[in-house]
């Protein structure tokens, strides 16, 4: 694991006895024009594989895995059955990236967002994020996505915004917002400082 890792959540606020934290949100936008490849092949032999029919079991493994230390946990709140609805609708895509059968991240499409992006902390800071971006924005395009959306926070990977940003999204609006922390509704999951 790169030797910086602890200090990518330098920027996270320790959680408040409230049980909220303050996050910004920013939605972004790109049109095939816009995008600018970046991502230059990694130096492991990384496999993206679309998951045709993912189970709920290994959706909720990817999302912890990848989002648990960026502290993803809307899908933690949705039940089995609405989760399995979600993964089951055919415009819903799954792509999960791996190396020697390792989880190296996964990305999730759906209609014309890029609903989930990300690494496992082990493989991040590996120059592999631009190049599986280029390959999520890829497929995204290849689906017949005429204007690409996303959005990020202010408690995701302190370069998210600008990896997105030199990949041709546009900011399109930010808005402050507070949420539920998941370090305080499930503390023997998301501890604090992160490991």
């Amino acid at each position: 694991m790169p030797e910086a890792v602890p200090d990518l959540f330098a920027h996270q606020p320790p959680p408040r006895a409230d049980g909220r934290i303050a996050v910004t949100i920013t939605h972004l936008e790109m049109v095939r024009a816009d995008w600018t490849q970046r991502g230059q092949p990694p130096e492991l032999a990384v496999a993206i594989t679309r998951e045709a029919a993912p189970s709920v079991a290994l959706y909720r493994d990817l999302y912890d895995r990848v989002g648990r230390p960026w502290l993803w946990y809307e899908r933690r709140l949705m039940s089995d059955g609405a989760l399995a609805e979600l993964l089951g609708d055919p415009d819903h895509e799954l792509h999960v990236a791996r190396h020697d059968g390792d989880l190296v991240g996964y990305f999730e499409l759906k209609a014309d967002e890029l609903v989930f992006f990300g690494l496992t902390l082990a493989y991040v800071g590996r120059r592999i994020g631009p190049w599986l971006l280029d390959r999520a924005i890829e497929r995204a395009f290849a689906r017949g996505t005429a204007k690409l959306i996303l959005n990020t926070n202010t408690l995701d990977h302190p370069g998210a915004l600008r990896t997105y940003r030199k990949a041709g999204f546009r900011i399109v609006r930010s808005k402050d917002k507070e949420l539920q922390d998941p370090r305080v509704l499930w503390p023997e999951v998301y501890r604090w400082p992160p490991a």
